[in-house]
């Protein structure tokens, strides 16, 4: 996976931990009420008035709640800060690091408890692979990434699948869809710039009633992007987490713009941001020489490859040319005209009387021969031309194949 969608996958699980995010800056008092007033968008597109919903408060309970502390997301393993974001001094965060998908940079969860009966959570992110193909994943099915396959749904699912059976078991039932723009707005362009537009944001928001008097905000960002597989499929890769906040309903639009402000607002470490550049260009340097070391263990099996086939080959054309050598070489007058015979079904013998070689039709096992070449085939071993009358009155001897 690129080093860029490494932090495209911490922004998303901002929006699901209801702050960690990279990037903080304490507001002044004005500033973090003036947000209040903005309200959110609900799916009608009709805003909500904060001054409606919330409760009148004294001189004194509005000075303490906008007193802020600094909550710092640090990495387990070199223990660098990553984060911070501001959150009110009353509310408990807890962050813990975790490395499902890179064994060096974290992906965090939070857990906020806080007055108004406040909690909020994030549960861990679930990373899934799909192909436009179907026939993709039953070639895909031994691939080490096959527990990861999951064709790609769509928020609206993952709520139906996910979220509404645990909001039920809990007392709650769905209200609405809401959107949060000014979030979507930020994250939106985090990603843009992070990404080029390569990677996309798909961001749900739903509110839930119970008959406690307490509202919940439930929250699934999903991410994604694609890359070409080969000429006929494209693989995406899509992630997703859920972020769930309960309070009381009085305070229920309040605690939105409080978490809004410590995603928008939250700060990344230079320290950090200097570390995961160097860990990148370590990988990469790491990268090129373990691709380097591919390819010359590439060549090296290719070159003993050739060269045992040469041996092969070597060994082929000696045998080749002893054959060809004795049947047809120089020296090999023998074995060549035996092929000969074998081809013309003939025989050679030598005559003792004349001491030359003379061609005799084969498949006899005796052959008689004169002084002038004639000859007398027989399978007799009792015969013997000599003093035959037919024969004429010439002498007869027994010949021997040459060969």
């Amino acid at each position: 996976m690129k080093a860029y969608a490494i932090h495209l996958i911490t922004i998303l699980i901002l929006v699901t931990a209801c702050g960690n995010n990279n990037s903080a800056q304490t507001n002044t008092d004005d500033d973090y009420y003036d947000e209040y007033k903005e309200g959110v968008a609900t799916e009608s597109g009709d805003k909500i008035d904060f001054s409606e919903t919330e409760p009148k408060l004294g001189l004194s309970q509005k000075v303490k709640k906008k007193k802020l502390e600094t909550h710092q997301f640090r990495d387990a393993r070199t223990g660098i800060v990553v984060s911070s974001s501001n959150y009110p001094a009353d509310w408990e965060v807890i962050s813990k690091p975790t490395y499902t998908l890179d064994q060096k940079l974290p992906v965090f969860l939070t857990q906020i408890q806080g007055p108004n009966n406040l909690k909020s959570f994030n549960t861990p992110l679930k990373v899934h692979i799909s192909y436009q193909n179907p026939q993709t994943y039953q070639f895909m099915k031994n691939a080490s990434v096959a527990n990861l396959h999951r064709p790609m749904i769509s928020n609206h699912n993952i709520i139906e699948e996910e979220v509404l059976p645990r909001m039920q078991n809990s007392g709650f039932q769905f209200i609405e869809n809401i959107r949060l723009p000014k979030l979507e707005n930020h994250l939106q362009e985090k990603i843009l710039a992070e990404s080029g537009g390569q990677v996309q944001l798909d961001l749900i928001s739903t509110v839930w009633r119970n008959n406690k008097g307490q509202k919940a905000l439930v929250t699934v960002g999903k991410i994604y992007m694609q890359q070409p597989l080969s000429f006929i499929d494209t693989m995406t890769l899509w992630m997703y987490s859920a972020d769930y906040m309960f309070v009381d309903e009085a305070y229920f639009t309040e605690t939105i713009s409080t978490l809004e402000n410590a995603i928008i607002n939250a700060k990344e470490n230079p320290q950090w941001k200097q570390y995961v550049a160097q860990l990148n260009h370590l990988r990469a340097q790491k990268a090129a020489q373990q691709h380097q070391v591919n390819m010359q263990n590439r060549q090296a099996a290719f070159n003993a490859h050739q060269q045992k086939m040469r041996g092969i080959w070597a060994a082929q054309d000696a045998n080749h040319a002893s054959f060809m050598n004795r049947t047809f070489g120089s020296g090999s007058d023998r074995s060549q005209q035996n092929f000969i015979n074998m081809i013309n079904e003939e025989e050679t013998v030598f005559n003792p009387l004349d001491g030359k070689n003379y061609q005799v039709n084969a498949g006899s096992t005796q052959y008689w021969m004169d002084s002038e070449g004639n000859y007398i085939k027989n399978d007799d071993l009792f015969y013997n031309p000599n003093g035959g009358i037919d024969l004429g009155n010439r002498e007869w001897v027994k010949v021997e194949k040459a060969f």
